[in-house]
């Protein structure tokens, strides 16, 4: 490797560094803001991705107000209700009781996501200017089978996150793993 490459490829990781660095500062001093700036950008990008999917390389344009309906969406609702709830899941739920890990990711499981998934579905179309009617259709169309495929893919890694992930890094975890899971809800409400 050229000493002009190697530079260039130290600088890179410094830069890769620093924005870390930066992000976890923000995280600590600014925790829900973070957390909710970060929904967005993990659900706009699983959106912009799911409409590539589904154009299959035609020169199809983004639909930007899709885009910006889960972005809003993340930022108002995800961010900030997913870091407030585990706050909470950790007083309803101490450490002390008997089978604490399990006893959180059901509370989640079946107390959290079902509502969550309803006004994801009910919320999402209302911004994109659908209404009301269109919103109620799509719940009735791919509610049940959106709840069955989340409690099948996110139990296992709410699990994970729950038990073994620091509670200032869960929303984190779990946008990391969104992005694929905001590209199936994408498709499903498509």
């Amino acid at each position: 490797m050229s000493s002009e490459a190697s530079r260039e490829k130290k600088r890179d990781q410094q830069l890769i560094e620093t924005i870390i660095k930066a992000y976890l500062k923000q995280l600590r001093e600014r925790p829900v803001v973070t957390k909710a700036l970060t929904s967005a950008t993990v659900s706009a990008l699983g959106d912009i991705i799911a409409q590539r999917i589904i154009a299959k390389g035609k020169p199809v344009g983004i639909q930007w107000r899709s885009v910006a309906a889960l972005a809003s969406f993340g930022f108002v609702v995800t961010g900030p209700l997913i870091h407030h709830f585990y706050k909470v899941l950790e007083q309803v739920v101490p450490k002390n009781t008997t089978y604490p890990g399990i006893k959180k990711v059901l509370v989640d499981r079946f107390v959290l996501a079902p509502p969550y998934l309803l006004l994801f579905f009910y919320l999402v179309p209302i911004l994109e200017g659908k209404g009301h009617d269109a919103a109620v259709k799509k719940i009735k169309d791919t509610f049940i089978t959106a709840l069955i495929m989340n409690w099948k893919v996110w139990t296992i890694l709410q699990y994970i996150n729950i038990n073994y992930i620091p509670m200032e890094y869960r929303v984190l975890f779990g946008n990391g793993v969104a992005l694929g899971w905001n590209i199936y809800l994408a498709l499903k409400r498509r």
